[in-house]
């Protein structure tokens, strides 16, 4: 486990929709393991501060089906992670974020999704046994037609076991 809480996000409550953080009030998420992945989630406290552990960690699908974020006001995607594992090459995240478009339904014709790959090597880099903070422009989800809807949030991880907060 991480010897201390990822620090506190200091954005105005104002400017941030929360799935998952001590700071704010956090938006309704469905489930933090769907049926369909491949992945162990419990709740923990590291430091007193409630974190998100994905142990046997292939990849997470995080849902908020029934409510819909619309992001469409925001600019980034921020989270922090933490893994005991290695991180050097191969080992990845990829986050992806999934749009179900105007109808709300999955495989209705108009979703869109991008996913983003992390690695040692890029900008941010994944490193083993340090809080990382992703603070990732919402415009480098290109294949994103839209985010008014959007209704999936999935981390696909070469790390077998990772801490995510914020």
């Amino acid at each position: 486990s991480p010897p201390a809480a990822a620090p506190a996000p200091t954005a105005p409550a104002g400017n941030v929709i929360s799935l998952f953080s001590n700071t704010y009030t956090n938006a309704t998420v469905d489930t933090w393991s769907a049926a369909w992945d491949q992945a162990d989630v419990e709740d923990v406290q590291v430091g007193g501060n409630d974190v998100k552990k994905y142990s046997n960690f292939t990849f997470a699908g995080i849902e908020f089906t029934s409510a819909p974020i619309d992001a469409t006001a925001m600019t980034h995607f921020n989270f922090d992670y933490w893994t005991p594992d290695p991180t050097a090459l191969p080992a990845e995240l990829k986050v992806k974020l999934v749009d179900f478009g105007a109808n709300g339904a999955f495989g209705g014709g108009d979703d869109s999704e991008h996913e983003l790959t992390f690695t040692a090597s890029t900008t941010p880099a994944l490193a083993t046994g340090a809080w990382v903070h992703f603070e990732i422009p919402l415009a480098n989800f290109t294949g994103l037609a839209e985010r008014a809807h959007l209704a999936q949030l999935i981390f696909v991880s070469g790390p077998d076991v990772v801490f995510l907060d914020n």
